[in-house]
């Protein structure tokens, strides 16, 4: 029998081949930078002085909505991911504490890196098949209550600051735990992630799921750029995904979820400079302590500068007779910033999910290091021929973070010119601009960076 694959201790590095293995070459960087600029000043010079996505009805699509409403389709999706995170569970209760575990990829992997792209391609599905839900709809089935209502109400208040803190919480696993790969830390998170969030939920009902399970937040978030958007009376429609956008009703807190995905992913590359590690290395403090307070402080520069520059749009005059105040003007702009999210996304990670997650799917056929074949994947070989093509895979990061930007700038303006006076819609979003080619530029600098 063909032993297990030997899983390469690169998981825990979060980007593994996307900025510290294949730097983007520093002419690619410059470019980038000018690409930035110059789409910000197009958007600023050329585009548009009124509002265009928000009459967007969009396209109706009976046929899909049919298909994505059945009751059917829906309880098989929910019952086929409860049954692979069982399977999971298995292999966290009593799998190997080895790396070939299939747990750390699923969760690092699969789980986190792979919302991205299912969430762009598919809307906010997670919220649909989230085994938290499926579990939680159960047990309130068993008791004959409403999955609604819970012994408290949740205020609308907290919208997903829950999901930020929790956020936040992963992200110290992922990039700071010195411990992360071992499999006595892991069941330690995911028991607190489960009972935290089922006792959550019977507690304030099925809404404190979404508040506050980060996988969902993320999966929302970055669902809000897909194509797929519910209209009013519930019809699905196939939308320009900046409109989409640029109508969504965000919920408070976003631009805590926003801030903590943007600076953590900047720390990921960040903490691989040369002289981030030097640094580390030579003080006297706790590596854990350097680098919380690295995750900590890239953060907080971005939660600072957004809601700043968010804020300085409440000091122009706004379309309606009413004065703008600034906690409005920071909650309306906080989707701006998710396209630029989902292109640091893809630019630290495309090559930890092409090539990770294949070994994955080998290592889930062996949950336990039994040897194993259950799902016929134990004996298929990795393939890391991504690697062979660096040029193609600075490409892709280059042009992963310059749309991004383009995206973002075209929301902020969208917004912008929705919530201030036509005459001061761009001296109002000036600071916005600069902190999002700022956002830009950095993202580029640390992908160049050794």
């Amino acid at each position: 029998m063909t032993a297990p694959p030997v899983l390469l201790p690169l998981i825990p590095l979060h980007g593994l081949a996307s900025r510290h293995d294949l730097p983007l070459p520093f002419g690619f960087v410059l470019v980038g930078a000018a690409a930035a600029l110059a789409i910000t000043f197009g958007v600023l010079l050329l585009a548009w002085r009124r509002p265009r996505f928000g009459a967007d009805p969009g396209v109706p699509v009976p046929r899909i909505q049919a298909v994505v409403d059945n009751r059917v389709v829906r309880t098989v999706g929910r019952v086929l991911v409860l049954a692979l995170f069982a399977w999971v569970g298995l292999a966290v209760a009593i799998g190997p504490d080895q790396l070939t575990n299939p747990v750390f990829g699923f969760v690092f992997v699969w789980l986190w890196v792979g919302a991205v792209p299912l969430s762009l391609i598919m809307g906010p599905v997670w919220r649909v098949v989230n085994p938290l839900r499926t579990v939680h709809l159960v047990l309130c089935r068993l008791a004959r209550t409403d999955t609604d209502r819970g012994l408290v109400e949740l205020p609308r208040s907290f919208g997903v600051w829950p999901a930020a803190l929790s956020l936040f919480a992963f992200a110290w696993l992922e990039l700071v735990q010195p411990d992360r790969t071992t499999l006595s830390v892991l069941r330690v998170w995911v028991l607190a992630w489960s009972v935290i969030m089922i006792i959550g939920a019977v507690v304030a009902g099925r809404r404190w799921i979404g508040a506050a399970d980060p996988f969902e937040a993320y999966a929302t978030t970055v669902s809000r750029l897909s194509p797929w958007r519910r209209s009013v009376d519930g019809g699905l429609r196939f939308v320009n995904p900046l409109a989409g956008l640029s109508a969504a009703a965000l919920p408070a807190g976003t631009v805590g979820v926003v801030a903590v995905l943007l600076g953590s992913t900047a720390f990921d590359s960040f903490a691989n400079l040369s002289w981030w590690i030097q640094t580390v290395q030579d003080s006297d403090l706790s590596p854990v302590l350097w680098e919380t307070a690295g995750l900590v402080t890239m953060i907080m520069i971005v939660a600072l500068t957004f809601t700043a520059s968010a804020a300085w749009m409440a000091r122009s005059p706004g379309r309606e007779a009413s004065r703008l105040r600034p906690q409005d003007t920071v909650r309306a702009m906080a989707g701006s910033p998710v396209p630029i999210v989902v292109g640091y996304a893809v630019a630290h990670y495309a090559t930890l999910l092409v090539v990770e997650g294949q070994r994955v799917a080998v290592n889930l056929s062996d949950p336990l290091g039994r040897g194993w074949n259950v799902f016929g994947t134990a004996d298929l070989a990795v393939s890391t021929a991504v690697f062979t093509h660096p040029t193609g895979v600075a490409v892709l990061q280059l042009v992963a973070i310059v749309v991004g930007h383009l995206m973002g700038i075209v929301v902020a303006h969208e917004r912008a010119v929705s919530l201030l006076a036509p005459t001061a819609a761009l001296r109002g979003q000036w600071p916005m601009l600069v902190v999002m080619v700022g956002y830009t530029c950095a993202g580029l600098v640390l992908l160049f960076s050794p």
